[in-house]
């Protein structure tokens, strides 16, 4: 068959129209499987934005320091027999420190032992530290109305690492006793910051005590104990201090904000009792309000604020406890001790920069209100602390951060001494 010119005209045209119809269909395939990478890459890009979205949102971020102190308890179960569970948990933190000045406490920067007649020479030196890390032992029964508490951290005496009791404490319902953290001091107010000893100002003591709480509706909850009894004060060496009457301590907190912030106010009262140079027992009576809260400002902010005024107090404190500054002898009337005055302020804000990353930074300061009135010329009239870091969380059990801190001491003299230490740190919770 032969095909005349205009049927082979429009063949031509068809088979190009064919031709160009394949080859737009093909382009257009092309297209449409680009687009789906395209669409699936962004979704991925999304996907991945929401998650982190929804991971602040949430706040599902790493373990806080007031986590890991109120639920180191928890870890390892080793044992369940007769109705009775056995963990094992607590963490292992490293800290390499260096100090520009020197600092009496080489492990923790505690601004009252700023040296302040240091020897030439005695500046730039390193350490290197597991003082921190931690072991704790806990039973408990399957509704947790009993539990047993023992745990044990690495600072022992005089820079060694022999285990050192931190925690032995029973609880049952609304009972406790034991040696655990005062009434007086807030344990969910900690900033989150690597220094072990924290704030200068802080409130912090472990003693024996037998304590009542009580839940007052869903948002409130009180808490009433006798605490260990005794003072530590500064006087001439055949004067001593006599434990008779121990301390009582109060305290009322509120949650808000569905359980993310707290505010918290406890009074103590503090005996003083001691036996003076001619043997005769007085007694001088201490006592102290202490205003904490621990506020989440954001989804990734939160402060902690804490004010503590009163008298005679001077051993719960972070900065003070151990010196002596709870009752100085009295200059008008040396037979008599004098309680000291005090006023303790810190402040912290904490921001997570992504899921991953967070800071905090701020300070606290001491000071002993009328030290000059009681005490020699080289007695603390008041110290300062500040510091701030970066902390990096590869997952939720495991950190690394570098901090920095800013001391200073000042005595009843007006002499000043700063001190700079540069701390990096690894943490791993078990």
């Amino acid at each position: 068959m032969i095909l005349q010119p205009k049927m082979k005209i429009k063949a031509r045209f068809l088979l190009l129209a064919l031709a160009f119809s394949f080859l737009c269909t093909h382009a257009q395939e092309t297209d449409i499987q680009q687009m789906k990478v395209r669409m699936n890459a962004l979704e991925k890009k999304v996907s991945i934005q929401d998650s982190l979205y929804k991971k602040l949102l949430n706040n599902d971020l790493p373990n806080s320091r007031n986590v890991v102190e109120n639920n180191s308890y928890s870890g390892f179960v080793i044992s369940s027999i007769k109705g009775v569970v056995l963990s094992i948990g607590g963490f292992v933190e490293t800290d390499l420190i260096h100090d520009l000045k020197p600092v009496g406490d080489k492990y923790s920067f505690t601004t009252s032992s700023i040296e302040m007649n240091p020897d030439p020479g005695s500046q730039n030196v390193t350490n290197f530290s597991i003082r921190p890390s931690r072991i704790s032992f806990r039973g408990s029964n399957t509704d947790d109305s009993f539990s047993a508490l023992l745990e044990f951290d690495f600072a022992g005496s005089n820079g060694t690492t022999v285990p050192h009791l931190r925690h032995a404490y029973i609880i049952y319902k609304n009972w406790s006793a034991g040696q655990y953290f005062s009434n007086f001091m807030d344990n969910n107010n900690n900033p989150d910051i690597l220094d072990f000893e924290g704030p200068n100002a802080t409130i912090s003591i472990r003693q024996i005590q037998v304590r009542y709480s009580v839940k007052i509706g869903k948002n409130d909850k009180m808490a009433f104990s006798l605490e260990a009894p005794g003072a530590e004060i500064t006087a001439p060496a055949a004067w001593s201090s006599k434990k008779v009457f121990p301390d009582l301590i109060v305290s009322f907190e509120h949650q808000f904000w569905q359980g993310t912030s707290h505010v918290r106010v406890a009074a103590l009262v503090h005996p003083v009792t001691y036996l003076n140079g001619s043997g005769a027992q007085k007694n001088v009576i201490g006592g102290a309000l202490n205003f904490t809260g621990s506020i989440q400002v954001t989804k990734l902010d939160n402060i902690n604020v804490q004010a503590t005024a009163g008298t005679g107090y001077g051993k719960y404190n972070n900065d003070l406890g151990g010196l002596g500054y709870d009752a100085f002898q009295r200059k008008s009337d040396t037979t008599k001790l004098s309680t000291a005055n005090q006023l303790n302020l810190f402040a912290y804000y904490n921001h997570w920069w992504t899921p991953r990353l967070s800071s905090a930074v701020g300070g606290g300061y001491v000071d002993l209100l009328d030290s000059k009135e009681n005490t020699g010329p080289d007695a603390i009239q008041s110290t300062s602390y500040a510091s701030t870091n970066l902390i990096f969380y590869p997952n939720n059990n495991f950190k690394i951060g570098i901090e920095v801190l800013y001391g200073k001491r000042k005595d009843a003299d007006m002499k000043m001494k700063e001190a700079f230490r540069f701390q990096f740190t690894f943490f791993a919770k078990l």
